[in-house]
């Protein structure tokens, strides 16, 4: 029900871009990972919406973190701070902070090694216009104590490369 949820979400971001005040953006990437998710390969898409005259816009995401050895799952709520850098042209400073629901599948019964939680999430990077809708994108996040099993606690980071499409020309 939740990945309906996400991609009815992101199909109604895309449907969005006729009003002239949006920035609607959709993306994907792929990462390395640290601290309590060690071990995972996030492969992910998120999308987003923001006025042209506020640098803050609301960003969602999915993030299929690993297989091994359980199946896990993060979907993000985020705001992204968005601003440019005058001294390269088309390039962009971004600033994340939000919540990331992660979810893990217990098959075997006992298999995922990070509970099932809500946490937050803050994030800084950098993107690049390459073409006129398309951006690079680098980020680094951290989530704050993902809860990992029979471990102490500490935070997650993630590592991102990716491409972002921007649907209204800014």
């Amino acid at each position: 029900m939740k990945n309906r949820f996400v991609v009815a979400s992101l199909v109604a971001l895309c449907a969005f871009p006729a009003a002239s005040f949006a920035r609607v953006w959709l993306g994907g990437d792929v990462g390395v990972t640290g601290g309590a998710l060690a071990g995972t390969s996030p492969i992910g898409i998120y999308g987003g919406l923001s006025t042209r005259s506020f640098p803050v816009g609301l960003e969602l995401g999915y993030q299929f973190l690993s297989a091994n050895p359980a199946h896990l799952g993060m979907f993000t709520a985020s705001a992204l701070y968005r601003t440019s850098l005058p001294r390269v042209r088309g390039l962009h400073f971004l600033a994340r902070l939000g919540l990331a629901d992660i979810r893990g599948e217990q098959n075997p019964p006992n298999a995922t090694f990070v509970r099932n939680s809500l946490r937050p999430i803050i994030g800084a990077g950098v993107s690049y216009r390459v073409m006129r809708r398309w951006d690079v994108r680098g980020e680094y996040d951290v989530i704050i104590d993902p809860r990992t099993l029979g471990g102490p606690a500490q935070n997650a980071d993630e590592l991102l490369v990716g491409m972002t499409y921007q649907f209204a020309a800014h």
